[in-house]
């Protein structure tokens, strides 16, 4: 990822969710806690993170998640991946947080 670019997601991070959501980069993905886990578990989601676990590679709805990257958002019980499209929309998938893709 360039430094643009990930500048680019914590920048529109904090706008979607707040100036002090706390967020990681693992890859193309931009993990975002909103749960306000332990630093051990934040940092177990990052180094731990695998999107072959949330998104199958066969798939036309994961494709763009997987070769353009995504937001993760933790929220407790669940996660959402969600990608922001050329029009401003947002598409988004609720995930579970157990690794069930899908």
């Amino acid at each position: 990822m360039t430094k643009a670019k990930a500048k680019r997601m914590f920048r529109t991070a904090r706008r979607m969710f707040g100036r002090q959501v706390a967020a990681d980069l693992s890859g193309e993905f931009c993990l975002v806690h909103l749960d306000s886990p332990p630093k051990d578990q934040r940092q177990e989601r990052v180094t731990g993170f695998d999107p072959a676990v949330f998104f199958d590679s066969k798939c036309p709805m994961c494709k763009p998640f997987l070769d353009d990257g995504a937001y993760m958002v933790y929220t407790g019980d669940d996660l959402l991946g969600m990608r922001l499209l050329d029009d401003g929309l947002v598409e988004a998938v609720m995930l579970g947080m157990g690794g069930a893709k899908h």
